[in-house]
């Protein structure tokens, strides 16, 4: 903890652990996924990260993000303490912008043993969906 002065600056340089669902990380990780902490995560959310990496199946372009190659798979895991009762769920995500309109496609309520044999075919299902996807217009 502690901070860094640069040019610009007093910079916060504090490095918060990943927390949560930690074997599913190791296996994301394992599989090319590059981890983060979460900055949109739900306050009672007891995992405070995400994984993300590119997909190397073939799909159409981003127009936001077209000078990259395919397209970002996100997954975001999700442990709720409710009234003394964990729940525990995955979602997986693709958002882009195609004919000027931006989607995000997700498959959610996935519990954490089952993500790591079902990904390969929520990955197939949300590239479909997004080369499916008619631009607008």
């Amino acid at each position: 903890m502690g901070t860094t002065v640069i040019a610009q600056g007093r910079v916060d340089v504090t490095v918060r652990s990943l927390n949560g669902e930690d074997a599913l990380r190791r296996e994301l990780e394992l599989r090319g996924f590059r981890c983060a902490q979460d900055p949109t995560r739900h306050q009672w959310n007891e995992c405070n990260w995400y994984a993300y990496r590119r997909s190397d199946m073939p799909a159409r372009p981003c127009e936001c993000n077209s000078e990259k190659p395919g397209m970002q798979i996100v997954v975001k895991p999700s442990v709720m303490t409710l009234n003394g009762t964990k729940h525990r769920s995955v979602e997986v995500e693709l958002c882009g912008e195609t004919g000027g309109m931006w989607w995000n496609l997700s498959a959610y309520g996935i519990s954490p043993e089952d993500l790591p044999g079902k990904l390969p075919d929520v990955e197939a299902g949300l590239i479909a969906a997004w080369n499916a996807l008619r631009p607008n217009g």
